[in-house]
């Protein structure tokens, strides 16, 4: 280890790891959504065909996402990384040569595997051994990722407009993963290894003079992944990976057949990255302040919101607002979520829980097949834009009568006297 303070270390491993999440953001889901028309042109698919794509890489990330939770702990971060790194380089060359459907599918089952070894796993577990105000950490760590979903639309014009064609976006993608990969590993040749190899001691506090609850209690996995509270986060979380992947996936498509220029689209998908990437170091810093669930109770009903608007909207206000709904709405739901489970639970059983609400969103990877197969047969994006847009309404309800969740047996002699 080099000769670094622990807060110097601490900030190189979040900058070093924001930096990754942000290129692995930018090169999948907002990319892929913004280069499939151009690839059902080019190779003569259909929809359904280019959704299921979209299907395979969201239920890879959601299936893998548990894997690292193994890796980590008996290989290593470093080698953890390691092996993202193999399956997005595989994955991405596959999609690079992409000429039928088969390779097409096994890319994107690659890629979201991938995602899973080098993404919000391996970073989120990091923020928590390093840093004590989770949610200022998470806040700038989802921030700089959220930023990578305005540069993955820009990365495809520069492949197809400059470069000549789609398919050069995914080997520029696969250098910038490259260089991100190696510089997380670098990091972590600076920071006390002792650090990321136990899980940080849940410290006892007295929630009646906090602001913000947090528990005083030692949960353990098993007892926190069977209460409700945690049922209605894997909810609240799987409604906006519903919303995110289907946005994503389609919304260009869905805009430039209503009349809306492609560079408009794209610009708004652009726009709604941005948003995302801005509500998420709001969110970070006044859920340090204020009540995560407030943000999530809020954060869901714009998603509802959003979708409503991108079903109809054709006016720049209504598109503008579809934007700032679904960017704002998205970011507060996936940083509320990630800080309830630290609030309710503590660091101790961080990783494995975080892991599983991951692997448990893995049904929003339905959404592309499902508006990919509605819109061959319907004709047109609305209806399955209408019917995912009610899911956040719907666990808005549930989330208005969630309580922070209690152990029911008492407190060590060691808890604070309430």
């Amino acid at each position: 280890m080099g000769k670094l303070t622990a807060d110097i270390q601490a900030r190189f491993v979040l900058c070093a790891f924001s930096l990754g999440f942000f290129v692995i953001t930018a090169a999948t889901f907002t990319s892929l959504g913004v280069v499939l028309p151009a690839m059902v042109s080019e190779l003569q698919w259909d929809w359904t065909t280019a959704g299921l794509g979209f299907t395979c890489l969201g239920l890879a990330c959601g299936i893998g996402s548990y894997l690292p939770t193994i890796t980590i702990k008996r290989w290593g971060l470093s080698h953890t990384l390691l092996a993202g790194l193999a399956l997005l380089s595989v994955g991405f060359m596959m999609l690079f040569m992409t000429a039928t459907p088969l390779s097409y599918f096994c890319g994107c089952i690659l890629v979201g595997t991938g995602y899973c070894f080098v993404g919000s796993v391996p970073g989120t577990y990091v923020i928590t051994h390093f840093f004590k105000k989770h949610s200022t950490a998470f806040g700038f760590y989802y921030t700089v990722g959220g930023l990578g979903g305005v540069v993955g639309p820009i990365v495809v014009w520069l492949a197809t407009d400059m470069l000549g064609n789609w398919r050069y976006h995914w080997l520029l993608m696969l250098g910038a993963i490259i260089v991100s990969v190696i510089l997380m590993l670098t990091s972590l040749l600076f920071t006390d290894s002792k650090r990321l190899k136990h899980p940080p001691e849940q410290a006892l506090v007295d929630t009646g003079n906090q602001r913000v609850y947090a528990t005083e209690q030692v949960w353990t996995f098993k007892e926190a992944i069977r209460t409700p509270q945690f049922l209605l986060l894997l909810a609240a979380y799987s409604t906006v990976l519903f919303v995110g992947i289907t946005v994503n996936s389609f919304s260009v498509a869905h805009l430039t057949e209503v009349g809306i220029t492609f560079a408009l689209a794209s610009t708004l998908l652009s726009a709604e990255a941005f948003c995302n990437a801005i509500s998420r170091i709001f969110g970070g810093f006044i859920g340090e302040f204020v009540e995560p669930k407030i943000m999530l109770q809020i954060a869901l009903l714009l998603l509802g919101g959003g979708m409503f608007a991108l079903s109809f909207g054709q006016t720049i206000i209504t598109l503008g607002f579809y934007s700032f709904a679904i960017g704002f709405g998205f970011g507060l739901t996936f940083l509320s979520c990630t800080v309830l489970l630290v609030r309710y639970f503590g660091t101790g059983p961080y990783l494995p829980l975080f892991s599983i609400l991951n692997l448990g969103a893995t049904v929003a990877a339905a959404a592309p097949l499902v508006c990919g197969y509605l819109k061959d047969v319907t004709g047109t994006f609305v209806p399955p834009f209408l019917i995912i847009g009610t899911l956040p309404i719907l666990i808005f309800i549930g989330i208005c009568f969630m309580q922070p969740p209690r152990l029911k047996q008492p407190l060590t002699d060691s808890s604070p006297t309430q």
